[in-house]
């Protein structure tokens, strides 16, 4: 009986009253409330990334139709967005409430007679509605695959609310993926009625959507627990048998249990991992006088290269006279004395245990189905072993548990279907936190040190209850939650950082565009151009990133440049001179107040402003010195010679700042065109997400890898940073990219290690 079964009956059944009085009725739709609005809430903030995203797709092609199809569909997004946020509201709901009134008539109806259809009506669905609908159906899988350890839990308590105590699918669930791709995909013919368009925007949203449905889930499965639905659930399988064997029937029954769409490779489903054992045990279920030992494997260039022939070796000697259980319990026995004798053990020679379990003389008399079970086992991890990508650390972290391993799926072939095993769980773990070491993992690393101490317990500890390997996920979990936040405290720290960056290159931009403007429309003598493009532009930055009160003076800043033009040009009558007098000290005060603000040294301050006294003086006499005459040419009429290449150059600036070191890599002098290959680059970059991580190569060679903590909603800026320093990096989307072109830096995808491996293992089986 599964764990679910157990804690339904803790339960009493919310339905009895029917529908209409039904508790259970209520609180789902309640939860559907909480479903509706949370997306609700998520759409309306994600719409102007979406227009963003859109913007840069638009941007970064040259195929002139496609940029207008997404420029089309940035501008009905800006328009149409509240329509499409309250139909999705209208459509979730009516579909959540469509898929819950099926799942309550499910076991009320009778058996409908068979009907014969009527195939009139039938017609070929065109390009556009066929990719539209695998899209819907990815997006769907996509999702329950991202919200699996939520679904788990969530599927179970749905059932108990709709009185399917002892069955439960997602299917079944009127809070699952499916229906809200469903109503999405409604929902998008209000922003645009072209089907491609609509795959856009769909694909733009399922990047967002698997950052906050699993939190979404989260809310709601504590809103059950709170009511009492099944509050004590847990993520763990009992053995089929309690003697330790397993039938045909245990492994069916276990393999098609809540097994998700997605847990396998597409070639390999439950039904097929349970065909192939199966067959294959039966192929060794051959009459005593013709079964002989078993062979180890020694390759596997074939799923059971060694068994095939063992299992045909015709011997004269009849095995013992023991029954299927007792060499069960006797081979159990022997894999328990292994695994605690091997405790202990450490080196760098790794050592397939499974394979030495293979060859015991217990192991040659367990039946079919154990045999096979050893066989992929021993396979998987030769899998594991072999593979290069995998550092030695990891796979001697791996070794450790290859007893415990054996003994989980010998005590549950089904084990081999079900991705939300914990076992299964625990060992995808260590992909997870192998992504943060790289080929150079470091032992004194903490997250090394919490696996290894995590792996030694199961490797001691395990007898027979797979919660072991639960109880060490959560703790894992725990742990790496624990050091997020330690990090997210370093991340948070460089974020401001780069924020005030941020705000100065703006505020720097903005006083460039002024004192440029104005230079060119008004050539200055030397001395004045001089001062204007070296000091008042940084008198106008301090104005333009100071508080509201100092942006009030940005008008009569950009005044004083006119009015010290106008002043040292000569003046001819009174009128003039008089105004120029009365000027003069308002101009000088401001002008030294401005300078305030900046870093000017005395001696500049009192070489301009004795430059000054001679230029006002010959103005007040009508006269034109010199030195007052304006250059015959400004520099900023003419193009600036290039001084980088075409393809720019990488500038890297480090500051320090309450003890967190930041270092800055921008891209400048770079030629807008970008060729096709780094195109493609750069959408990957612009598709990172928080969580995401990047190598990156130093000039010593040394790689390093840094998590993606933050991104800046002003200019996309990135911000890197990991666990073993209170040190980042902020870096402009464009320069990540030319350091991903350069072999610098690279985009580290998730290695599922250990589905990797078993995928491998059964669909060699599934060959067979």
């Amino acid at each position: 009986m599964t764990q679910f079964s157990t804690n339904a009956k803790r339960v009493v059944s919310l339905n009895g009253l029917g529908r209409n009085r039904s508790p259970g009725h209520r609180i789902l739709t309640e939860c559907r409330d909480q479903l509706v609005s949370g997306l609700c809430t998520w759409l309306r903030e994600v719409a102007t990334a979406v227009s963003e995203e859109l913007f840069v797709l638009a941007d970064s092609t040259r195929e002139r139709l496609q940029q207008t199809r997404y420029l089309d569909l940035r501008a009905d997004i800006d328009k149409d967005w509240p329509h499409f946020v309250e139909t999705f509201r209208r459509e979730l709901s009516a579909e959540s409430e469509r898929s819950q009134d099926q799942a309550w008539q499910q076991d009320k109806k009778a058996e409908a007679p068979l009907d014969i259809p009527d195939f009139e009506g039938l017609q070929l669905m065109d390009d556009a509605d066929l990719s539209e609908h695998i899209v819907i159906r990815e997006f769907s899988a996509q999702l329950s695959e991202t919200c699996d350890g939520e679904l788990y839990t969530l599927n179970r308590r749905v059932a108990a609310l709709l009185g399917h105590e002892e069955h439960y699918d997602e299917a079944d669930n009127p809070l699952a993926p499916p229906v809200i791709c469903r109503s999405l995909t409604d929902s998008c013919a209000t922003i645009s009625a072209d089907a491609e368009s609509r795959l856009i925007l769909l694909r733009r949203l399922e990047r967002h959507l698997h950052g906050v449905l699993p939190d979404i889930y989260r809310q709601i499965n504590g809103y059950l627990i709170e009511r009492g639905i099944l509050p004590d659930i847990k993520r763990s399988y009992q053995r089929s048998a309690p003697t330790g064997k397993s039938t045909s029937a245990d492994v069916v029954a276990a393999a098609t249990t809540d097994h998700p769409a997605g847990s396998l490779s597409p070639s390999i489903s439950g039904e097929s991992i349970l065909e192939a054992l199966q067959r294959i045990a039966q192929a060794r279920s051959a009459p005593p006088a013709q079964v002989g030992a078993f062979g180890a494997v020694a390759g596997h260039g074939s799923a059971f290269g060694g068994i095939s022939s063992a299992a045909g070796t015709i011997t004269n000697q009849a095995p013992p006279s023991l029954d299927s259980a007792t060499i069960n319990q006797l081979l159990l026995a022997t894999l328990n004395e292994r695994q605690h004798t091997s405790a202990g053990e450490t080196g760098d020679v790794i050592i397939n245990q499974v394979r030495l379990v293979r060859d015991s003389e217990d192991a040659k008399q367990a039946s079919g189905l154990e045999a096979v079970t050893m066989d992929i086992v021993a396979m998987l991890f030769d899998f594991i072993f072999d593979d290069v990508r995998i550092p030695l650390a990891i796979k001697a972290l791996i070794s450790r548990l290859q007893i415990p391993v054996l003994k989980v799926a010998m005590l549950n072939p089904g084990f081999f279907a079900e991705r939300q095993h914990p076992t299964r769980r625990f060992l995808s773990s260590i992909s997870g936190i192998a992504i943060r070491w790289g080929n150079a993992v470091d032992e004194s690393d903490p997250f090394y040190g919490k696996m290894a101490e995590l792996v030694d317990r199961i490797q001691a500890e395990f007898e027979e209850d797979v919660e072991i390997f639960g109880t060490a996920l959560e703790e894992l979990e725990s742990f790496v939650n624990e050091r997020e936040a330690e990090e997210d405290e370093t991340a948070l720290a460089a974020a401001n950082i780069v924020i005030q960056h941020e705000i100065e290159a703006e505020g720097w931009e903005r006083a460039q565009r002024a004192t440029r403007s104005f230079l060119k429309d008004n050539p200055q003598p030397k001395v004045l151009e001089d001062f204007i493009a070296e000091h008042w532009v940084a008198v106008l930055q301090k104005i333009a990133v100071g508080n509201a009160d100092a942006q009030a003076e940005w008008p009569s800043s950009i005044e004083v440049m006119k009015d010290l033009a106008w002043s040292i040009t000569p003046k001819k009558n009174s009128d003039d001179r008089l105004k120029l007098i009365g000027l003069l000290p308002r101009l000088l005060a401001t002008l030294n107040k401005g300078l305030d603000k900046t870093e000017i040294t005395p001696a500049m301050r009192t070489a301009f402003f004795d430059a000054l006294v001679k230029f006002h003086s010959a103005a007040l006499k009508g006269e034109v010195t010199e030195q007052a005459l304006p250059q015959t040419s400004s520099p900023f009429e003419q193009d600036s010679p290039i001084t980088h290449p075409a393809e720019g150059d990488l500038l890297v600036t480090r500051t320090i700042d309450n003890g967190v070191q930041v270092e800055e890599v921008i891209l400048v002098g770079a030629s807008p065109v970008w060729r096709p290959g780094d195109r493609d680059i750069f959408q990957q970059v612009n598709e990172l997400h928080r969580g995401d991580w990047v190598e990156f190569i130093d000039d010593e060679g040394n790689a390093n890898r840094e998590r993606l903590n933050w991104i800046s909603p002003q200019r996309g800026i990135l911000l890197f940073s990991n666990h073993r320093s209170a040190k980042a990096i902020s870096i402009a989307p464009d320069a990540l990219a030319r350091q991903i072109r350069d072999g610098k830096a690279t985009i580290v995808r998730e290695d599922a290690i250990f589905e990797r491996a078993l995928n491998g293992a059964l669909e060699s089986i599934n060959a067979e």
